[in-house]
């Protein structure tokens, strides 16, 4: 398994075809480099920016002597990268990679690159590794930013709740995943966990699972179904599971609810 790393590569006048099982984004640092896809080509000069999903066959060749890539291997699993979509409110596989593309940084990215170069070049240590996590922080920060930002101003800013909440009701015993969701809102799986985010502080999937409990939580305080049944009917799979969610998010069991209903 690939492990999250800046890198320097310089490509000079070299060419070839790659196919990674990884994601990859490659900044321009100097000179200028040429990658075809199946169905589009672009050139990667310094500061601009060009972001390759997994299994994504390429080929690439160097225009010059002084051709130079920034590359960040990316694993999806990572924490570090983790923890930066949350912090980005994006899913990168569902929009940085969603397909091959490009972005321009070049007003805000090109102090950094020689920055880059220069840790990049001092090889491996301690003290190089930590710094090589604040790159890949550093720059995968910057162009998610740009991203969301370029991205969102052409997109709905709030959820349209009549829609999700009928969409999960009338699919109480399996919950949709958020792949439909987002086709019932008519908006992509990234700008719905953005936008759940942003509304409620919860994932779509968290979301959904708070609004079954508590409609669990009426129909057993407002109806003769077994605790067996409600679990089944709101998408458990058995009364344990139901139990341990319901207690996690209210704070008591589906016994005692109806005990007090």
């Amino acid at each position: 398994m690939i492990v999250t790393q800046a890198r320097k590569n310089v490509i000079a006048t070299r060419s070839g075809e790659h196919l990674h099982a990884y994601p990859q984004i490659l900044i321009g640092v100097a000179g200028a480099t040429r990658c075809e896809f199946d169905n589009s080509a672009t050139r990667v000069v310094r500061g601009s920016v060009l972001m390759v999903p997994n299994s994504a066959k390429h080929s690439y060749a160097g225009q010059g002597e002084d051709s130079e890539l920034l590359v960040l291997d990316l694993n999806l699993a990572d924490e570090l990268v983790r923890s930066l979509e949350a912090v980005c409110s994006l899913s990168f596989r569902d929009t940085l990679f969603r397909s091959p593309q490009s972005v321009e940084l070049a007003g805000e990215i090109q102090p950094l690159l020689d920055f880059a170069r220069y840790q990049l070049a001092l090889g491996s240590s301690v003290i190089s590794q930590l710094v090589n996590q604040q790159l890949v922080t550093l720059f995968l920060t910057l162009i998610s930013q740009h991203y969301a930002s370029s991205s969102r101003d052409k997109l709905p800013t709030s959820l349209r709740l009549d829609v999700l909440d009928r969409l999960i009701d009338n699919s109480l015993d399996e919950p949709p995943a958020n792949q439909l969701l987002a086709e019932a809102l008519h908006i992509s799986e990234s700008h719905l966990y953005y936008l759940c985010r942003k509304q409620f502080g919860l994932t779509p999937q968290q979301y959904a699972s708070a609004r079954r409990l508590n409609r669990a939580r009426s129909c057993l305080q407002q109806t003769k179904m077994s605790v067996t049944q409600v679990a089944l009917e709101h998408g458990f799979s058995d009364t344990a599971a139901f139990s341990r969610a319901y207690k996690r998010y209210f704070g008591h069991s589906p016994r005692q609810a109806r005990s007090a209903g």
